[in-house]
C-alpha cells in the first residue's frame, strides 16, 4: 500500500504505522525514503509507536496522551524523561550514536495514585 501511495509523488502523505511489520532493515529503509520526501519538499506525517524511529527520523512530533496533544516540538524535547513518564508511565535508557538518540524503554512506572 505504501508502494502504491509514493507512486503517485504525493505532496503530502499521511503514514499509519508504515513500518508495522518489517523487519528492522526494511522499518530503516522505509522510514530513511519518507525522510527523504520531507526533506525534498512533501509533508510527511507518519504515526509512530517506535519511540527510537520517531526520535532518528521526525524534525517534529506531536506526542498524544488519551487524544490530547501532550507536546508538540522537536524530538529531544518532546520526548523528554518527564514527559515519557507522564504519558508512558515509563523509564527509558537513551543511547546516542552519529548524532542521534535512540530510546530504550527500561522500566514501567507504577500508575498515579488517585
Amino acid at each position: 500500500l505504501l508502494g502504491r501511495a509514493l507512486a503517485g509523488a504525493p505532496r503530502v502523505l499521511l503514514a499509519d504505522e508504515p513500518v508495522a511489520g518489517l523487519d528492522p532493515y526494511h522499518s530503516l529503509e522505509v522510514m530513511d525514503h519518507l525522510h527523504g520526501l520531507a526533506r525534498h519538499g512533501a509533508l510527511v506525517v507518519v504515526v509512530l509507536h517506535d519511540l527510537s524511529l520517531a526520535m532518528r527520523f521526525c524534525d517534529r512530533l506531536l506526542l498524544l496522551d488519551q487524544g490530547r496533544v501532550a507536546h508538540d516540538g522537536p524530538p529531544e524535547e518532546t520526548l523528554d524523561d518527564a514527559r515519557l513518564a507522564e504519558v508512558y508511565r515509563i523509564e527509558a535508557q537513551r543511547a546516542t550514536r552519529d548524532g542521534k538518540t535512540a530510546i530504550i524503554p527500561w522500566k514501567r512506572l507504577d500508575p498515579p495514585a488517585g
